[in-house]
C-alpha cells in the first residue's frame, strides 16, 4: 500500500498511528517515549522517537519526558552511529498540513543516519548561498525581533 493512501485512511477514521501503536513495532522504550524504525523510512535505519502520551507541540512536554527524550537521542544516536558515519536529529510538531509535509498529528522525532539535508530540501551543498555579513546581520535582527 503507498504512503498517501495509508494517510488517506487515518485522516478519514481520524486516529493517532501512534497512540495505538503495537508493543511488537517497539525497540526501545522508557517511562515516557518509545522509538520505532520508520514505516515510510527515508533512509536504512530511520527511527522515530515517540512521546507514549499524545502531545503536539515540543513546549507540552514535562521536564521528565524531555530528560528522557534526551537520553533515548543520547543512547540511540550512539548506537546508530556504531553503523552510520552522521545522524539527523529532526522535530515534527504541530498539526500536520501540506505546507509542512508533517503526516501526524503526534509530536515526533525522527533519527535519520547518513542523510544530506540537501538531499530533502533540495539544496545541493555546492550550491547553496553563504550570505554575506550584511544580510546575515539583517536576517538575525529579523529572527530576533520576530521570535524574542
Amino acid at each position: 500500500m503507498q504512503y498517501w493512501e495509508i494517510l488517506a485512511n487515518i485522516k478519514e477514521k481520524k486516529f493517532c498511528p501512534f497512540c495505538q501503536e503495537k508493543h511488537e513495532h517497539m525497540i526501545y522504550e522508557n517511562e515516557y517515549m518509545y522509538i520505532i524504525p520508520a514505516r515510510a523510512p527515508y533512509v536504512e535505519d530511520h527511527l522515530l522517537i515517540i512521546p507514549k502520551r499524545h502531545v503536539v507541540l515540543l513546549q507540552e512536554l514535562t521536564h521528565p519526558e524531555l530528560i528522557s527524550l534526551h537520553e533515548l537521542v543520547d543512547i540511540w544516536t550512539n548506537k546508530l552511529h556504531t553503523h552510520h558515519e552522521a545522524v539527523n536529529l529532526l522535530l515534527r510538531d504541530g498539526l500536520a498540513e501540506k505546507k509542512c509535509q508533517k503526516s501526524i498529528n503526534h509530536l515526533h522525532f525522527h533519527l535519520i543516519p547518513d542523510c544530506p539535508i540537501w538531499e530533502t530540501t533540495g539544496k545541493n551543498e555546492p550550491n547553496r548561498e553563504f550570505l554575506d555579513e550584511q544580510t546575515y546581520i539583517n536576517i538575525t535582527q529579523i529572527i530576533k525581533q520576530t521570535y524574542n
